[in-house]
């Protein structure tokens, strides 16, 4: 069975910390959600409000955390890589890590991320889903994670395999759209038996 912690550790690497969102992320989750890349990729709408933020941070992290369906963090560096609005109490806020999906009989689920688009293409993303795997593997009891990515998010597919993921197979007409149309998914996954750590 997988152990549930009592509430949302913290996680440290090196300059990178997972930790529990909190009110401060609000502002930071608001903006960085009005990039059109990630509504484009995730399940993020594209008329991302103040509201939905507010609501993502009070309401529905911890709901989903209470119910042992998701665990949610921020990954935030301990120096100034971005704009004055992502930084939070003296770090750098680059984006929210989970993992969600969570079927604690089969021990599995999957890993989920976004990263704010000033701070792409520096390697930070897959640090973070390496953070979430090691603690997810090592501490928690899962015996495997899932990433699943659009076919068309490039940037993503190379995140996951750059920290660890192996690609398993396409999943044809995975996604439906907010306009009605099916996206193909590609499945990526890492294994406790196979995982090495970070």
């Amino acid at each position: 069975m997988i152990w549930w912690p009592s509430a949302v550790p913290m996680i440290q690497h090196g300059q990178f910390t997972l930790r529990p969102l909190s009110e401060a992320d609000i502002d930071a989750i608001y903006l960085s959600c009005q990039d059109p890349l990630i509504p484009k990729f995730t399940t993020v709408p594209t008329d991302y409000t103040m509201e939905l933020a507010q609501g993502f941070v009070r309401e529905k992290t911890p709901r989903l955390f209470d119910e042992r369906k998701a665990i949610h963090w921020a990954l935030t560096i301990n120096k100034d890589v971005s704009p004055a609005a992502l930084k939070v109490a003296g770090e750098t806020f680059l984006g929210p890590f989970s993992i969600h999906g969570v079927e604690e009989h089969n021990h599995i689920g999957e890993i989920g991320y976004w990263l704010n688009k000033d701070v792409r293409g520096h390697g930070y993303s897959s640090v973070g889903c390496q953070m979430v795997t090691n603690y997810a593997f090592e501490t928690l009891g899962f015996r495997r994670l899932a990433g699943i990515v659009d076919s068309d998010n490039e940037a993503s597919k190379k995140v996951l395999l750059s920290a660890g993921y192996k690609h398993e197979g396409l999943m044809k007409s995975r996604v439906t759209r907010a306009d009605g149309s099916q996206s193909d998914m590609d499945l990526y996954a890492a294994t406790s038996d196979n995982w090495v750590n970070l």
